[in-house]
């Protein structure tokens, strides 16, 4: 078989707070004689939205920041990922700076990564869907800001949709003005109209879940017709309990409908597997052969925050992966 690690991909569905390597949590969590612990399962969702604030409460400086940051970037390039773009929430962060102060942290060290690496690396700020209309413009003046010096998209995130998102339209109309894409949650805990929801009242292009759009016929045909891709994660979706199993997850008959997919591991430091786990799951759980793993991968160039040159060099890559004898 073909090394799925060797495939080059794009991972596109994965919160900072949630990826940064065990190892690297584990090595600042004893430097602050703190224990970090991840747990085997959660009990509910709640229990893991506690445990994922425990790790932002280890950073004391911007420099624990950047290294978890740059810690990220080299776990992605040893995963196979080309171009990376995280949801970052600076607001995490806040008791380190003004919320530019720490978002340019956050991207100085993903560049310094990326130029060790020689993966691309952009950012999608992320507005959490508790959060007011006050913070959330504030902070798409920070992604406006720092657009085209690596903020790549303006996202919300929530785990209940729909979310009100008309809340936040003033702050996607920011980022849009200043360039930047809408990426959003829904289709998750949500149905149908959640999705609806990101596509018409913020303008999302891209969405990240977006997997219960397979309820409703009209719509997966207006994604298909728009590609509009679906950032789905697997693993996590099961584990939240919003998906019954593995084998009975909609990404294949999504992909099979028209609609861009692309596997991602949205929290691989609780959830225990990265992006080369999904597509292990796609081959061995869904049965799917090589060709269709890499409509997976060639679905990540859709992304508007990469540039050219890796669109091409990923393209060109991807087709190569597909041309090797399998082994």
């Amino acid at each position: 078989m073909r090394s799925l690690r060797d495939l080059p991909k794009a991972h596109l569905h994965a919160h900072l707070d949630g990826s940064y390597p065990v190892a690297a949590v584990q090595e600042l969590a004893q430097r602050r004689r703190t224990p970090f612990d991840r747990p085997a399962q959660f009990p509910d969702v709640w229990a893991f939205f506690d445990a994922y604030g425990t790790v932002p409460a280890l950073v004391e400086t911007r420099e624990d920041l950047a290294g978890l940051c740059r810690a990220l970037v080299h776990q992605e390039a040893e995963e196979g990922v080309v171009y990376l773009e995280p949801a970052i929430e600076p607001q995490l962060y806040a008791r380190l700076g003004t919320l530019t102060a720490v978002t340019d942290t956050i991207l100085r060290a993903f560049a310094e990564a990326a130029t060790e690496t020689g993966i691309e690396v952009g950012a999608t700020l992320t507005i959490n869907t508790d959060a007011d209309e006050e913070i959330a413009v504030e902070l798409a003046s920070v992604a406006a800001a720092f657009a085209g010096t690596g903020v790549t998209a303006l996202g919300t995130a929530g785990f209940v949709e729909p979310a009100g998102l008309h809340r936040y339209t003033a702050a996607a109309d920011k980022a849009r003005a200043a360039g930047l894409p809408i990426v959003s949650h829904a289709g998750q805990t949500g149905g149908p109209d959640s999705v609806r929801e990101a596509l018409d009242v913020l303008g999302a292009s891209r969405l990240s879940h977006g997997f219960r759009s397979i309820e409703n016929p009209e719509l997966m045909a207006r994604l298909a017709a728009d590609q509009v891709c679906c950032d789905v994660c697997p693993v996590s979706n099961v584990a939240l309990g919003v998906v019954a199993d593995l084998a009975s997850h909609p990404a294949p008959a999504l992909l099979k409908a028209g609609v861009p997919v692309t596997l991602n591991a949205d929290d691989q430091l609780w959830f225990g597997v990265g992006i080369t786990g999904q597509y292990e799951i796609a081959r061995r759980t869904w049965a799917l052969d090589d060709h269709t793993l890499a409509e997976f991968a060639r679905s990540g160039t859709s992304a508007r925050g990469m540039s050219t040159s890796t669109k091409t060099r990923m393209t060109t890559a991807i087709d190569a992966w597909l041309q090797e004898e399998p082994r």
